[in-house]
């Protein structure tokens, strides 16, 4: 068996297959399409970015220093350039002032525009000037007591003309008003040791009345104790003891305090408590006598006297 032989067949060379060797025109031509391309994209515009995102490409210290800047400007502007003040428009009676202000011929015949009405104040000074003025208040006796009567001195002005001004008072005890206490005097018995007393006094030149003037606030002190010397028993004689009592009485104070003063008689002691004083004559003390005392209260109002006595 004989083997088929073997059919070798030809590689056809297609057109596809065949290379053309460059030759040197082929180069220059494809460089210059090369240049042409590079031109073409280099020529084309590129498209640009938004502005926010160029300022976020800047540097930091460049953002921090431009957002201080505009801070400080703007400040600089809301508190330093308020806005202008408006112009208020001109008011109806200004207007009509400016027209009243000239005669149809043309002259003045105004005094004054309307728009500047003549002074309140110096409308009604000479009236103030007319009223009747005080010039000062003052009470006496100044440390009154329950058993004063309380008077209210009052000083007018210099142009005040006596006979043509009178006064009202208003008494106040306590800052309350004493009914039927019009007068110039206040009797003080039925108040008692500290209350507070006032007066507030107008006057009158016929029917105008005047500016009204309050007086100072004084205090009633109370009534100062009293002070007595009890008559001996007995007669005094040279070497024999004695013993004398003070009293006193003291409506405003609860306690009281007696003390011997000025002039001292040698000896002679005394009870603070009851008054009680005890002495023993000298044998070269003939005649009257003088010796000194006093009594304090708790208002430390303290009352002096002094004493004869006549020894035999």
């Amino acid at each position: 068996m004989t083997n088929p032989q073997k059919v070798i067949k030809g590689v056809i060379p297609t057109k596809t297959d065949i290379r053309k060797r460059p030759s040197l025109q082929d180069g220059a031509d494809l460089r210059k399409k090369q240049g042409n391309g590079r031109k073409a994209v280099t020529d084309r515009k590129l498209p640009s970015l938004p502005w926010w995102k160029k300022l976020l490409e800047l540097p930091r210290w460049v953002l921090i220093f431009s957002g201080v800047a505009i801070a400080s400007v703007i400040l600089i502007i809301v508190f330093f350039f308020p806005g202008s003040p408006q112009k208020e428009a001109p008011t109806k009676v200004a207007q009509e002032a400016t027209d009243l202000s000239t005669s149809p011929a043309g002259g003045g015949f105004l005094e004054r525009p309307l728009e500047q009405p003549a002074s309140p104040q110096k409308a009604t000074s000479p009236e103030v000037e007319e009223r009747p003025t005080i010039q000062s208040i003052r009470l006496y006796p100044p440390q009154a007591t329950r058993i004063d009567t309380l008077k209210a001195e009052v000083v007018a002005a210099a142009n005040a003309d006596p006979k043509r001004v009178t006064y009202t008072y208003a008494w106040k005890v306590n800052n309350l008003i004493i009914k039927g206490a019009t007068g110039e005097t206040l009797d003080l018995s039925a108040f008692k040791k500290r209350d507070l007393v006032t007066v507030t006094v107008t006057p009158y030149e016929v029917d105008k009345a005047g500016f009204l003037v309050e007086s100072p606030v004084i205090a009633i002190h109370g009534i100062p104790p009293s002070l007595d010397l009890q008559a001996p028993l007995k007669k005094t004689k040279v070497g024999a003891p004695l013993e004398l009592q003070l009293v006193s009485i003291h409506p405003d104070s609860d306690t009281i305090t007696f003390s011997l003063e000025a002039p001292l008689l040698p000896g002679m002691s005394i009870d603070g408590q009851t008054g009680k004083i005890t002495w023993l004559v000298p044998p070269n003390q003939k005649g009257t006598i003088r010796f000194g005392a006093a009594v304090e209260d708790t208002d430390k109002t303290k009352v002096t006297k002094t004493f004869d006595l006549n020894v035999e």
